[in-house]
C-alpha cells in the first residue's frame, strides 16, 4: 500500500490519444512534485527537441503531502522546455487541481505529443476520455471552464485551461488552475496551445492515505497552533501578499517603469492601497486546504479576476507606473481570461513604452497606439493585441529578446534580461542575495528559486548562525554571507516544491513556519519514509543540480548567463531608503564565485563538477553530458 503518494503516473500520448501509467515508486529518490518531473524531464526530453514541437514533454506533478491535512499543500508543479529560453520551463500553482489530481490516483500525468485537431482531457479515476474541444478553440479561460463543467455535468471538476494566448503561442502564455491560479513562467500556456490541447478537467474519489494517522493529527495540531501565532500569516491572512507588500509604504524597493528604478513614490502608492481595491471584492478565496485566504474574486466592469496579489501591483502598477486599481485590476481581469503571464506581459509592455518614449518606436508601429507610462487604456490595448497577436503585438507577443531583434534601431538597450528571459521583481539594486537568486535562477530569472524575502526581515545573528550556519545577513546592501544564503534557500524550495507546500507560509519569509524539522516530521508520519533535515536539503541540492545540467545542455547556460542585467549596474536607485543604490560588478562576481564554491560548481564556467555530481548520485547526467560533448 502507498502512503502519501497516490502511487501512478500517467502518460499521455495526444497523438495517438493512448495512454499507460507507471509506478511511482520508481522515482521515490526525487520523492515527488518538481522534483521527479525535473528527473524526468531530463530523460525524456532529447536537447534537439524544440519547446513547442509535437514530441515536447509536459509534466504535472503534485508532491506527498498534496491531498492531505497539512496546511497549504496545494501545489501543482508543472516542468517543461522554456519557450522563451530553450532551458528549464518551470511553473507551480495553488488552486484545486494538484489535490484533485491525487485524489484521482495520479502523482504525475506526462503529456506529449500533438492532438489532430483540439481537444481537452477529462480524467475520472482511471478513466482517461479525449474531449472534442473544437467549440471551445478562441474561448477564454473562464468560459471554458464553465462549458467543461456543463458538458461533464459536474460542478465540482478542477481544470487546468489556456485561453487564447496559449492558442496563438504568445510565448509567455501560462495554464490557468481554477481560472486564477497561473503556472507562470516558460510559456506553458504555448505548449498546451501547440498540442491543441485547451484543458484538463479531473475529478478524483480515491483517498491520500496517511502512514501513522493518530501522530500526523497530533503533529497536525502543534502545526496549526504556529501558524496562528505568526504575524506573518496573521498580515496575509488580513490582506493578502499585496497587504504586506506595500505596508513598508516608499521604502518598499519597487520596480518601476520597466526596471529603470527601485522607488515609486508615497504619493504613487496611496493611489493604489489595499483598501481602494477592496471596494472591487467579491468575496475571500483559498486554495485548497489553506487557512490563510490570501487571495479574492473581484469584479470590475463585469470582468472578474482572482487576486489581486503584490506581483499584479507591481507587474500593473509601479513597473508601468499606472496608478489606477480600476485599470490595474481590468489588465490583470483580461490577463487571467487570456492565460497571460503578467510578469512577462509588464515586461514586454514596458519595454515597449520606453521604446516609445525615446523614439525609437512610433505610431506607425504601433498601429496608432500611444504607448506612455501611466496611460491604461493603452495597456489594455495592448494586452489584448498580444493575446490574439494583432499588429504590433504580434512581435511582442513572441517577448523581449526576440521583440528587440526584430525592432532593432537599439532597441536592446532597454531590454532587462538575463539568460533571454525579463526581469521584472523589485529590490534588484538594494537586495543582494535577493538579486543573487533572481538573476541565478534555473528558470531563467524569478524569484521562486533561491531568492530570499527573509533577507529583507532584518533577523538576528543568533537565528540566522542557527538556521542557516550563517552569521548575519541582516543587511540587505551587504554582499557577504548571501551567496550562502542564496544556496541555502535554493536547496530548501527544492524540499517545499517537491512536497507541494505553498512558500508564502514557509522559511521563506517566517523562520518559525515549516521548519526543516517539521517537514521531516510529516514526511514520516504522512509515508512512513524516513528523511532527516539534512537529508531533504541534499534531495533539493539534486533538483537545483539537474536543473543546472539540463540548462547547461539545452541552452548552453553558464556564468556568462548569471550576471546582472546593465541597469542595475549603471543606474542606482534615485531616493528613498536605498537611495544611489546599484550593483557593483566586481563585488557581485566575488559574490558569484562563492555561490559557485557552496555548490561545488567550477568557479571559471558556473558548471556542476564531476565531483559535485557524482556525491549527488546523478552519474546519468553526467553520462548524458558528456555524450553532447560537455565536459564536467
Amino acid at each position: 500500500m502507498q502512503y502519501g503518494w497516490s502511487g501512478k503516473i500517467l502518460y499521455i500520448d495526444l497523438s495517438s490519444k493512448s495512454f499507460y501509467v507507471e509506478d511511482t515508486a520508481s522515482y521515490k529518490t526525487f520523492i515527488g512534485g518538481r522534483g521527479i518531473n525535473q528527473w524526468l524531464l531530463f530523460k525524456l526530453m532529447d536537447k534537439d527537441v524544440a519547446p513547442l514541437a509535437p514530441e515536447s514533454t509536459i509534466i504535472l506533478g503534485a508532491g506527498p503531502f498534496v491531498g492531505t491535512l497539512v496546511p497549504g499543500a496545494n501545489r501543482l508543479s508543472v516542468d517543461f522546455k522554456n519557450v522563451i529560453t530553450n532551458g528549464v520551463g518551470s511553473g507551480n500553482c495553488g488552486g484545486q487541481f494538484a489535490a484533485e489530481m491525487k485524489f484521482a490516483g495520479y502523482d504525475h500525468i506526462i503529456i506529449y505529443g500533438k492532438a489532430a485537431k483540439p481537444v481537452y482531457l477529462y480524467i475520472v479515476n482511471d478513466r482517461v476520455y479525449f474531449r472534442d474541444a473544437s467549440l471551445l478553440w478562441g474561448k477564454d479561460t473562464w468560459e471554458t471552464e464553465t462549458i467543461i463543467k456543463q458538458r461533464e455535468n459536474d460542478v465540482a471538476l478542477k481544470t487546468l485551461t489556456i485561453g487564447v494566448g496559449g492558442e496563438n503561442l504568445v510565448k509567455f502564455s501560462c495554464l490557468m488552475g481554477d481560472r486564477g491560479r497561473a503556472v507562470g513562467y516558460g510559456g506553458s500556456g504555448a505548449v498546451f496551445g501547440s498540442k491543441k490541447l485547451k484543458a484538463i478537467a479531473v475529478k478524483g474519489t480515491l483517498p491520500v492515505r496517511i502512514f501513522n494517522p493518530e501522530g500526523f493529527i497530533k503533529k497536525l495540531k502543534n502545526f496549526n497552533q504556529v501558524l496562528e501565532n505568526s504575524d506573518h500569516v496573521a498580515i496575509h491572512r488580513e490582506g493578502g501578499t499585496l497587504f504586506a507588500y506595500l505596508k513598508p509604504g516608499q521604502d518598499r524597493p519597487h520596480g518601476v517603469r520597466n526596471m529603470s528604478d527601485d522607488f515609486w513614490s508615497a504619493e504613487a502608492i496611496a493611489c493604489v492601497t489595499r483598501d481602494k481595491f477592496d471596494k472591487y471584492l467579491k468575496r475571500r478565496q483559498s486554495c485548497f486546504n489553506c487557512p490563510v485566504y490570501c487571495s479574492g474574486i473581484y469584479e470590475i466592469k463585469s470582468l472578474k479576476c482572482e487576486g489581486v496579489q503584490a506581483n499584479t501591483l507591481r507587474a500593473f502598477g509601479s513597473n508601468l507606473d499606472l496608478r489606477s486599481p480600476e485599470k490595474i485590476l481590468n489588465a490583470n481581469a483580461l490577463a487571467n481570461l487570456y492565460g497571460l503571464d503578467v510578469d512577462q506581459t509588464s515586461a514586454v509592455i514596458s519595454w515597449a513604452i520606453e521604446c516609445f518614449e525615446n523614439g525609437i518606436i512610433n505610431e506607425d508601429d504601433t498601429g496608432g497606439i500611444q504607448l506612455r507610462w501611466g496611460h491604461g487604456d493603452s495597456l489594455l490595448k495592448m494586452i489584448e493585441n498580444i493575446a490574439f497577436r494583432k499588429g504590433f503585438g504580434n512581435i511582442l507577443a513572441e517577448g523581449v529578446y526576440e521583440a528587440s531583434k526584430i525592432v532593432g534601431r537599439g532597441s536592446d538597450r532597454y531590454a532587462v534580461l538575463v539568460k533571454k528571459n525579463s526581469i521584472m521583481e523589485a529590490s534588484m539594486r538594494s537586495a543582494r542575495a535577493w538579486a543573487l537568486g533572481v538573476v541565478t535562477s534555473t528558470k531563467g530569472a524569478g524569484h521562486l528559486r533561491g531568492a530570499p524575502a527573509i533577507e529583507m526581515k532584518e533577523i538576528s545573528s543568533e537565528i540566522s548562525t542557527k538556521i542557516f550556519g550563517i552569521e548575519d545577513v541582516s543587511d540587505p546592501r551587504a554582499y557577504k554571507n548571501k551567496a550562502k544564503l542564496v544556496t541555502w534557500q535554493e536547496f530548501y524550495k527544492g524540499v517545499i516544491d517537491i512536497m507541494g507546500i505553498c512558500s508564502l507560509i514557509t522559511m521563506w519569509m517566517d523562520t518559525s513556519l515549516f521548519t526543516l524539522e517539521d517537514i521531516a516530521d510529516f514526511y514520516r508520519l504522512i509515508t512512513g519514509e524516513e528523511s532527516s533535515p539534512e537529508e531533504l536539503l541534499t534531495t533539493g541540492e539534486k533538483i537545483h543540480n539537474i536543473e543546472r545540467a539540463f540548462n547547461l545542455l539545452h541552452a548552453g547556460f553558464d556564468r556568462k548567463d548569471d550576471m546582472p542585467p546593465d541597469k542595475f549596474v549603471n543606474i542606482p536607485v534615485s531616493d528613498g531608503k536605498f537611495k544611489g543604490e546599484k550593483i557593483d560588478l566586481d563585488k557581485w562576481n566575488e559574490m558569484l564565485d562563492e555561490y559557485y564554491i557552496c555548490h561545488n560548481w567550477d568557479i571559471r564556467t558556473g558548471r556542476p563538477t564531476k565531483n559535485c555530481l557524482e556525491k549527488l548520485g546523478l552519474e546519468e547526467i553526467i553520462i548524458s553530458l558528456r555524450n553532447n560533448n560537455i565536459i564536467v
